[in-house]
């Protein structure tokens, strides 16, 4: 039983990073421009931001009757590389458009 229970919670966290990368690369397309400071070069981590996404998205569709170990390895990674995002578009940023406590948004 707590086999099958630690499963899904691998899968819903696993869906859940995957939702926020989502959400991420939809408002910086459509909403608003995510400044990353570099000025033009933000385009640099767009590209990075949506082959991570698919990338993240092919594993998820394709794994998805996997073991834990494969769900445990893809949550841990794509958090990582979430949060590493997340830092370069706000405290991180470089030096065209510095953080002014605003998130994501210059």
């Amino acid at each position: 039983m707590v086999k099958i229970g630690f499963t899904k919670l691998l899968k819903y966290c696993n869906l859940t990073i995957l939702g926020f990368q989502a959400i991420i690369c939809l408002l910086g397309t459509f909403y608003k421009h995510i400044a990353f400071g570099w000025g033009l070069g933000d385009i640099i981590w767009y590209g990075i931001m949506y082959f991570l996404f698919v990338t993240h998205l092919v594993l998820t569709v394709k794994g998805k009757s996997k073991s834990n170990h494969y769900f445990c390895a893809l949550t841990v990674i794509f958090f990582i590389t979430t949060i590493y995002i997340c830092l370069r578009a706000t405290i991180w940023r470089g030096v065209e458009y510095r953080w002014n406590g605003n998130i994501f948004y210059n």
